[in-house]
């Protein structure tokens, strides 16, 4: 058990996670979320089958979107981290956003560039969503009623990105102007206190909403999730280090159970057609998502060593370019491959099967051509941005609780 106070740790401590530090078991946890999501875009079936074992998987896998509230969290988690490790370097803005623009940005606007260079071409109809998309705004424009149609590309994941990036305008500002792990998380803490009301509020109401995503994708309504990542990142640089990870176990198997009680409820945790899920469930789910998350940085831990497995760390590695991709390869190949199945082996089970893994094999095959030949050379160009990491942090008293 590490007994070294909290005022001691420096950027890159092994003890001192969601910074400069390099967790492996983080890796596998974004490499866990990313499978979450395939899973659900990529086994879908009709839901009413002749197989109660297909129908009750088929539940399974409409549960698995709670994939994109662990990448939330781990994505608050660890960029508070790195916001809290780098307040005493110069240039914390410029170098901050500098850093995310260049991972984040060349992938996202270079599919949306290329889609709008191929509308003429392929007839696509825009109906003014593209100026949504280029100011990472499109999740809150669930009032317009103009279709967006691609025919077999598929941009509707992007929501996720543009909470996140809502989100990262605001954030370093307060993590510059509070600094103090305590107070972090006790706004942190308010705010997902009022998400929650004004989730309540939304779900009350969504009959009179034209459109059901008010509760789930608009930045209003779901950064919680992330803010239950950032309220785990300044807790781990308190004193209360030790009890939280000691408690987390115990947190996520209540919060398993509660979730698992109403997916039983609920024939899944479907959030469209109730009141719990969407409302106090998204909280428990994220509170969920931050105990696993701390799980997993426990020294030597069962946790921490099955999330440091290959496989899930490949995944982790290439978790974004596999999400930007595989709704549109998933529109291009799923129906063909599945028909094809169907009309030769007569089996729907082996059709989704097959579905599936043919668009899992053509988007790894995309992210790993994308990342290697497009991201990564961009990616160098954080070296003109990067952290001063041996700049003297400024003194604590021995009872701060930021590192």
């Amino acid at each position: 058990m590490d007994r070294t106070p909290p005022a001691t740790l420096r950027s890159g401590d092994p003890q001192n996670p969601g910074g400069f530090a390099h967790v492996p078991a983080l890796d596998g946890i974004r490499g866990l979320a990313i499978l979450l999501v395939l899973f659900h875009h990529l086994f879908w079936s009709n839901p009413e089958t002749s197989s109660r074992l297909f129908d009750f998987l088929n539940e399974i896998r409409a549960s698995s979107y709670i994939g994109v509230n662990l990448f939330f969290v781990l994505s608050g988690f660890l960029i508070t981290g790195i916001l809290l490790d780098t307040l005493h370097v110069p240039h914390f803005f410029k170098t901050f956003y500098a850093r995310r623009a260049l991972r984040i940005f060349p992938l996202y606007y270079g599919v949306l560039i290329l889609l709008l260079l191929l509308t003429r071409p392929l007839h696509f109809v825009w109906s003014g969503w593209q100026y949504y998309y280029f100011t990472y705004t499109a999740n809150l424009a669930l009032w317009r009623t103009q279709p967006l149609i691609l025919h077999y590309f598929n941009i509707d994941p992007f929501w996720s990105l543009q909470v996140e990036e809502q989100f990262y305008l605001l954030w370093p500002f307060l993590v510059f102007r509070l600094k103090r792990a305590e107070s972090l998380i006790r706004l942190s803490l308010l705010a997902c206190l009022v998400i929650l009301i004004i989730r309540i509020v939304l779900v009350a109401l969504r009959s009179h909403f034209a459109n059901i995503y008010l509760p789930y994708s608009p930045t209003f309504s779901c950064a919680d999730n992330l803010l239950y990542g950032c309220c785990l990142c300044a807790l781990l640089r308190t004193s209360a280090r030790q009890r939280v990870l000691r408690l987390a176990p115990r947190v996520f198997a209540v919060g398993a159970a509660i979730l698992l009680c109403a997916a039983v409820l609920h024939h899944g945790l479907v959030w469209q057609t109730n009141f719990f899920v969407p409302t106090v469930g998204f909280s428990i789910l994220g509170i969920t998502c931050a105990a696993l998350i701390a799980m997993t940085l426990r020294p030597a831990s069962t946790t921490q060593r099955l999330f440091e497995n290959p496989t899930l760390r490949f995944f982790g590695k290439y978790s974004y370019g596999l999400y930007v991709f595989h709704y549109s390869v998933e529109a291009m190949f799923m129906t063909s491959v599945r028909q094809f199945v169907d009309a030769h082996f007569h089996s729907k089970l082996l059709g989704v099967i097959s579905g599936a893994s043919a668009v899992l094999a053509v988007s790894i095959l995309a992210a790993l051509i994308s990342f290697h030949f497009y991201e990564a050379p961009l990616l160098k160009l954080k070296r003109y941005f990067s952290y001063n990491r041996n700049a003297p942090a400024p003194r604590q008293p021995q009872t701060a609780a930021t590192s």
